[in-house]
């Protein structure tokens, strides 16, 4: 049997806009349920809030017992390996394959053996049309298509709670009729519990055991399917015959109340359950509410085998012990929910800070877990490293010459020339290198990392991660942060050696210095530590440039504006860190560790 799914008094809002409230249901183990809606409704909210993905202002959501709402992230993700999770768009990792999506939970999750992987992914593309393209990128793909492998990728690991989120969409009616009678034999074969959030009307009549409806901010009905749609109800009457005239309109906030006073005679149905029920066969008879006679119940799907599915068996049990009432909400107005305070903008600013800090602690913590993703590290150390290190050579170029011809014309006017090297080495080694490099680095490796991270997030690629089981953070935060701080170690020793150099010819050249001079002074008054000293600035700052473009990647919001607001935010932010933690290390530095010659 599948997965327990139980929902109480769910609550959610984003910002002041409240999406639902108190929603409370429980969904049958092993049963088929889909949940309705006109667009805007917030079914695909509920459905990242079942998966622990948003976090509701109140209720609980009960996930074989754990409630989603406040159980650790380690839960959750352990828990998300029982999921089967297809987003609207299939949410497809856009760097790999089509077979490399689909075997990711295996590879990730269990032991077999890549022969075992190569068997299970092949059935699961043949049995969504997709045998022979597996060499496909998501990009190279249709919409349908790359809805049809996120399917096939989210039931290679035998799920026991599958969770579908318009799976219609993009498809014609052909596939979008084979995709149903496909989830059908699914449950068929595993008992799953499933929910299917969609708009198709045909496959909501036919495919699922139990119904229910959002509108207005609430769960206005949920049941069995048989009295679900024999009911006179005039928003989910309206809503399934597609007629403009009722109470929903083209906008919710324009969107009539209802005055409908339900009976018993209104939410009946005929003599009897469809013949041959439960597997769906048959047809009932006509239901009368008033003067309206009312669809006749459609003939339910049935799987391919002719197997009698064991979800239908005990829905139809249920339904006859009377223990499947229908829940209709109360039709009466009722008070608006209050939004939410909204936060100073100090709070929300503190609040950033400490989500920040969390992120850096949880990349300290990961690093240390295994698996290690050593590739990956690699991978973006070559491409940190690539885009950043002309960039950093041109740059300490001027940085050396400038510190050389200021610190040569200050030691001139004091009469202490023959201290230039010394003054122009300690400022390049300490100060210039480990700046100048991570600045680089922020703005080119750290930009990239952010725009790389951030149209995942908006393409529902973390998402997708996260409902197979699998940190984010260790599988991607993990190896850029290290990138960054192998490539700052890097190229803070080439830009400390350009920048001697420069200052080096300058103060000679330029400015007329004895060679002799300038580096008999850098090797009386420059200490080893002072190299120590810059590459430790240089692994703090790069760890800071990391951290920063990952968070803000992983909070981008939604859109390509919101990935480019997103990479500016990184950089400037990662600036203003830079300067404040350098201040904080020199000043802690000159203070515990003596000048040489003091």
């Amino acid at each position: 049997m599948g997965g327990t799914v139980e929902v109480e008094g769910l609550t959610k809002s984003f910002g002041r806009q409240n999406i639902w409230r108190d929603v409370t249901l429980t969904l049958p183990p092993g049963e088929i349920t889909a949940l309705l809606g006109p667009s805007g409704t917030g079914k695909s909210v509920f459905l990242k809030s079942l998966m622990g993905l948003i976090q509701p202002e109140a209720g609980v959501a009960h996930i074989d017992g754990v409630d989603m709402c406040r159980a650790k992230e380690s839960q959750r993700l352990e828990l998300r390996k029982s999921f089967g999770v297809l987003f609207q768009d299939g949410a497809l990792f856009g760097s790999m394959p089509v077979y490399d999506n689909v075997a990711f939970p295996l590879r990730a999750h269990t032991r077999k053996t890549e022969k075992e992987i190569k068997q299970i992914v092949s059935e699961k593309l043949d049995l969504v049309g997709l045998l022979g393209q597996e060499h496909k990128l998501p990009g190279e793909m249709s919409g349908g298509m790359r809805k049809r492998a996120g399917l096939a990728r989210s039931l290679v690991t035998e799920p026991s709670i599958i969770l579908c989120d318009e799976p219609d969409s993009g498809l014609d009616p052909v596939r979008t009729a084979n995709l149903a009678q496909l989830l059908l034999d699914v449950n068929a074969q595993t008992d799953a519990t499933m929910l299917v959030v969609t708009h198709n009307i045909e496959l909501a009549r036919t495919l699922p055991d139990n119904l229910g409806m959002l509108y207005r901010r609430e769960l206005v009905m949920f049941g069995p399917r048989e009295e679900f749609l024999l009911t006179d109800h005039p928003v989910v009457s309206q809503f399934m015959s597609g007629d403009p005239d009722g109470p929903i309109g083209m906008s919710e906030e324009v969107d009539h109340s209802t005055t409908h006073e339900p009976d018993e005679s209104t939410y009946g149905y005929g003599d009897g359950y469809p013949d041959g029920y439960p597997d769906g066969g048959g047809m009932a008879t006509m239901v009368r509410s008033g003067a309206r006679a009312i669809e006749v119940l459609p003939r339910q799907l049935v799987p391919t085998s002719g197997a009698v599915r064991a979800g239908a068996v005990r829905h139809g049990a249920r339904v006859s012990s009377g223990k499947a009432p229908l829940y209709v909400a109360d039709d009466e107005e009722t008070d608006p929910v209050a939004p939410p305070r909204t936060q100073p903008a100090v709070v929300r600013g503190l609040d950033e800070i400490g989500n920040l800090f969390a992120l850096g602690l949880d990349t300290i913590r990961a690093t240390f877990r295994r698996p290690f993703a050593a590739r990956e590290a690699l991978e973006q150390f070559w491409f940190v490293v690539s885009v950043s290190w002309v960039p950093a050579m041109l740059v300490a170029i001027p940085f050396g010459a400038v510190i050389a011809l200021q610190l040569g014309t200050l030691t001139v006017q004091v009469g202490a020339q023959s201290y230039t090297g010394a003054a122009s080495v300690l400022a390049v080694v300490q100060q210039a290198a480990p700046i100048v490099t991570t600045l680089v680095i922020a703005g080119a490796g750290g930009a990239a990392i952010c725009a790389d991270l951030g149209a995942r997030t908006i393409r529902d690629e973390i998402d997708a991660m996260k409902v197979t089981g699998v940190s984010p953070i260790q599988r991607l935060v993990v190896p850029r942060v290290l990138a960054c701080m192998g490539a700052a170690v890097l190229l803070n020793g080439l830009v400390s050696v350009v920048g001697v150099l420069g200052g080096y010819f300058f103060n000679v050249v330029v400015q007329g210095g004895t060679p002799g001079a300038y580096l008999a002074s850098f090797t009386a008054l420059a200490q080893i530590s002072d190299l120590w000293v810059g590459e430790l600035k240089a692994v703090i700052f790069g760890f800071i440039a990391g951290v920063v473009a990952a968070y803000r990647g992983l909070n981008t919001r939604p859109g390509p504006k919101g990935v480019g607001d997103s990479v500016n935010q990184s950089v400037v932010i990662t600036f203003l860190l830079l300067f404040f933690v350098n201040f904080v290390l020199t000043t802690l530095y000159l203070q515990l560790v003596p000048g040489k010659g003091a």
